[in-house]
């Protein structure tokens, strides 16, 4: 008898335990269903606000560097904002391409609002198209080769947004309206992935890509920038665009590290695109050559890309907004130790080799990137 009545108090302890916790938690998921819900409208009202911003182009020759505030463009383009209504010509965009804008504006949007207290975004002054029969082109790149420079001057020069597979805040919020957009829509999107791996993959079936190279010397140190500057506070101003100094270099073990792992990667990137070249329509633009050229370089790619446009329309437009989103010159030290130059090296005269071994030497040509020129 004793032995059942134990039993029994058991049973109604366990059952009374489960009570409270369902109680417990279902009070707590009512509070935070309820807290969700409450946002939800706030946070899509700000996202419609930020499709509604309207951009009006600036005087001519305006260097204003001051924070970006609600009606300020991020290129001073010469031509209205699109043939559509909003502007931005949010109807071209397919199902899976709005659903990718809508995510990336509304969490530039929560991110702007926690960082600034304003949920105001610059939606530059590009615009998608009618994807419909368009190749899906990407823009690919090893980081810190200029990728984002290049996605400003496309957009300036063609007026069409360029997307990007990754959804960057300082970029969305500084103007650049396809970012988190890929598809054909776009008049090409930003990668930093190799063909067949990563994220890329996700968008199946793109035709063609332009592959900005840099040398390993620049890119490298271009990157290690980037990475050490992104937590800057300053709103018109990237993680794209800042440098810093001569402590982050040289001896410095964290760069070392960094140069070991990085420097074979871009020797990664180069044999990858290169083996896509021999497959699928590529571009390949040299960051040397895009400086020294860039109207030149931006007309090779525009016509890669299809896309009119009259030379005296793209000197124009380049000519007043050359130098948005490209980094200032690296500043005037050295910034490799002589076992880093020989190993850097080494990475070149290898990739080099594989080049050959896969015949693909005529697709990418990294003989001009053997000096380091300081």
């Amino acid at each position: 008898m004793a032995a059942h009545l134990r039993v029994f108090i058991a049973v109604v302890s366990v059952l009374t335990l489960l009570c409270v916790s369902y109680l417990i938690l279902g009070s707590d998921f009512k509070i935070h269903q309820t807290r969700t819900i409450s946002r939800a409208p706030l946070v899509k009202d700000a996202v419609l606000n930020a499709v509604k911003l309207q951009t009006q182009p600036p005087s001519r020759g305006n260097t204003d560097t001051s924070p970006v505030k609600e009606g300020q463009q991020l290129s001073q383009s010469l031509s209205a904002r699109g043939p559509c209504a909003d502007g931005l010509c949010l109807e071209y965009l397919s199902t899976s391409e709005r659903s990718d804008f809508d995510k990336c504006t509304g969490r530039a949007v929560f991110l702007s609002q926690r960082k600034f207290k304003s949920t105001a975004l610059n939606n530059g002054t590009c615009h998608f198209v009618n994807g419909t029969g368009r190749r899906r082109v990407a823009l690919a790149s090893f980081p810190g080769s200029g990728n984002t420079w290049v996605r400003g001057l496309l957009e300036m020069t063609s007026g069409i947004c360029t997307g990007s597979i990754y959804c960057d805040f300082s970029l969305r919020s500084n103007g650049f309206a396809g970012e988190g957009v890929r598809g054909s829509s776009v008049i090409a999107f930003k990668t930093h992935n190799s063909p067949g791996g990563g994220q890329i993959s996700r968008v199946k079936h793109y035709e063609a890509a332009v592959y900005i190279i840099r040398s390993p010397w620049d890119t490298l140190v271009a990157e290690w920038n980037r990475k050490n500057t992104a937590n800057s506070s300053v709103r018109n101003e990237t993680k794209h665009s800042l440098s810093v100094g001569v402590e982050y270099f040289g001896s410095n073990q964290e760069w070392e590290s960094y140069l070991h792992t990085w420097a074979d990667r871009w020797q990664n990137s180069v044999i990858k695109w290169a083996n896509f070249g021999k497959q699928r329509p590529l571009l390949v633009v040299y960051f040397e050559d895009l400086k020294a050229n860039v109207t030149g370089e931006v007309e090779r790619m525009l016509d890669f890309l299809q896309v009119s446009y009259s030379r005296e329309q793209v000197e124009e437009r380049l000519e007043q907004n050359f130098n948005f989103f490209k980094r200032s010159h690296h500043r005037e030290f050295e910034h490799y130790t002589t076992e880093q130059r020989a190993y850097i090296t080494q990475v070149i005269a290898k990739t080099e080799r594989e080049l050959e071994n896969s015949n693909s030497t005529g697709v990418i040509e990294i003989e001009r990137y053997w000096v380091h020129e300081k």
